[in-house]
């Protein structure tokens, strides 16, 4: 079963801003998820971390927001120093 479907559209909007921002900045780390299979749920879990931040920066609207990107930047660095 795709754990993806289980999310609401708001959820996934997210979902995929995560994804993308995750790529970008941490590229060989996104990679290693991806080959070792993890990387949706390691994304979900990041989801849960950053629900906060998308709510209180307003999401969708402040997709473009450069503040809403150090944001969620710096809360997966500190995620994945949990790790």
């Amino acid at each position: 079963m795709n754990p993806l479907k289980l999310l609401e559209p708001d959820e996934r909007e997210r979902y995929d801003y995560l994804q993308e921002v995750f790529e970008e900045e941490f590229e060989q780390t996104h990679l290693a998820f991806h080959v070792s299979g993890i990387l949706i749920y390691e994304l979900l879990n990041l989801l849960a971390v950053c629900k906060y931040l998308f709510d209180e920066f307003g999401f969708p609207e402040s997709e473009d927001s450069r503040l809403l990107r150090y944001a969620v930047t710096g809360t997966i660095a500190e995620y994945l120093e949990g790790e």
